[in-house]
């Protein structure tokens, strides 16, 4: 109600009376359908929050089958204590026929009472077995999985977990128990439009436990480099100097490279076109992202991660970001044109990549549901190595703290959106990239000069990743020069 009385007050400080008379005269007819050319927002998804959700369990599950559960109470002090409070021992079940009879063997998995105490609970089923000691109920016969056909269990009831859906590069396998605690819980959830729905569209509601078996090659999951320049650094006509000019202006300072020319016509007296401009960019993008992978230093401890929105070729892209908490160093980047879990996994493999000994990273991240499947990926690919989890993770939903675990992190997502925005500032200028490749170029320039060359105030005007060579220099275009001398003496393994 605040939300349309908001919209009231604009329309009334905006318009005139006459505007407003007009503007309720189109409402009315939008609202008798006499106007086909406005259509009136559907609200499908607010009746319905959580219909084709993407939803992953932040449980990964077991692998190992559970073990045979020992009864909780005993049998022999029942009935201790059922002679204590009666005066009189408890006696066995009285068979009125032979076929009520419980074969010997069976007992009570309660308390463990043997058949004599037991009787069918369920009349000629004969399928259910009630407990004169501690009136719990047995199943006559279990009716599990066997354990060498399951490959997963279910982290909530210890359930088996069966093959789903296979596909290229994943195998989902759900748990099909319908007392499982996740599945009663989710299914609570849903408002009475929605377990109307599900009735007719039971697969477009994720309510029970699901597990993501992805199947990424290690060479799928490395950050793609920039394409190789037909320029070759060593070769070109200017001095080196108007190389740290170039990138000084279009980089630091985030000038389009057109604006960067004509400043260096115009204050400098050098004649260089955008277009050669672009071309040294892509030409030192290609050095310094080996520089940036090979010199950013062990990952902190806890890193936050998010995606910022790019313009490629005319559609959204997407650049993955994350950075240390105490560094303030971009230890990982991607540009992607997808938000699934195969890009969100090859920006945390970098991560992990750079983690000192076998240490356990916390990630800080949005609700993404790409972001938890890509670390149990990781997680699974630790332990089949019989290593520590690569990851663990919180996830910070919306932009107001409802939960205590949003209040706690929320610091450190509004540090990963603090490093969206200066990369948005800094990509402004391009107004979009026609290729990947230019969205990767102006990516690991950028990097490149946040860790290296950018003084940050949170650390006493210190850069993330110092480097001792660049101490002594005192003009940001000789840092450039210096910082690419020694990004191009990298061997090509590096």
């Amino acid at each position: 109600m605040r939300r349309i009385v908001g919209i009231v007050r604009w329309i009334c400080r905006t318009l005139v009376r006459a505007d407003v008379e007009l503007l309720v005269a189109v409402l009315a007819d939008v609202l008798a359908g006499r106007r086909r050319d406005i259509e009136i927002r559907d609200d499908f998804r607010r009746k319905h929050p959580h219909y084709r959700r993407f939803i992953v369990d932040p449980l990964s599950p077991r692998t190992e089958p559970p073990k045979p559960t020992a009864p909780t109470l005993d049998w022999h002090h029942l009935l201790v204590e059922y002679e204590a409070k009666h005066g009189r021992p408890l006696p066995p079940v009285t068979r009125r026929s032979a076929t009520s009879h419980v074969p010997a063997g069976h007992t009570c998995q309660q308390c463990g009472a043997p058949s004599d105490y037991l009787y069918f609970n369920d009349g000629r089923k004969r399928t259910q077995l009630r407990c004169k000691v501690c009136h719990g109920l047995s199943p006559v016969q279990r009716r599990l999985r066997k354990n060498h056909r399951a490959k997963y269990w279910c982290p909530h009831c210890s359930g088996a977990l069966y093959r789903w859906k296979v596909q290229t590069d994943v195998t989902l396998y759900k748990c099909g128990n319908d007392h499982c605690p996740a599945y009663l819980k989710n299914l609570a959830r849903l408002n009475s439009a929605e377990k109307k729905l599900r009735k007719k569209r039971s697969s477009q509601f994720s309510v029970r436990y699901i597990y993501r078996e992805y199947h990424f090659r290690p060479d799928q999951l490395r950050v793609p480099a920039p394409t190789a320049s037909r320029v070759d650094l060593a070769r070109i006509h200017s001095p080196d100097n108007v190389v740290g000019l170039v990138l000084t202006f279009h980089v630091s300072f985030g000038l389009s490279a057109r604006m960067t020319a004509d400043i260096l016509r115009d204050v400098f007296q050098i004649s260089l076109s955008h277009q050669t401009i672009l071309n040294y960019c892509e030409a030192a993008a290609v050095h310094l992202h080996r520089f940036n992978l090979a010199h950013k230093g062990p990952s902190d401890a806890l890193c936050a991660g998010d995606e910022v929105y790019v313009k490629v070729d005319g559609q959204w892209a997407y650049t993955f970001l994350f950075i240390g908490a105490e560094s303030h160093k971009i230890t990982s980047y991607h540009v992607a044109p997808k938000r699934d879990t195969h890009n969100a996994t090859i920006a945390m493999n970098e991560v992990a990549r750079t983690a000192p000994g076998q240490r356990t990273t916390h990630l800080v991240f949005d609700g993404l549901g790409a972001y938890p499947a890509g670390v149990h990926f990781l997680n699974a690919q630790r332990q089949q190595e019989n290593l520590p989890p690569a990851f663990s993770f919180t996830q910070v939903f919306g932009l107001e703290n409802r939960d205590d675990p949003s209040a706690q992190w929320r610091p450190f997502k509004q540090l990963i959106e603090r490093l969206n925005r200066t990369y948005r500032f800094h990509t402004r200028a391009a107004c979009g990239f026609p290729s990947y490749n230019g969205a990767r170029v102006l990516t690991v320039l950028f990097v490149a000069f946040y860790n290296f060359l950018r003084r940050h105030s949170s650390l006493a005007y210190d850069r993330p990743v110092h480097l001792d060579e660049l101490d002594t220099i005192p003009t940001l275009p000789a840092r450039w020069c210096k910082l690419l001398d020694m990004a191009m003496a990298l061997p090509d393994a590096a």
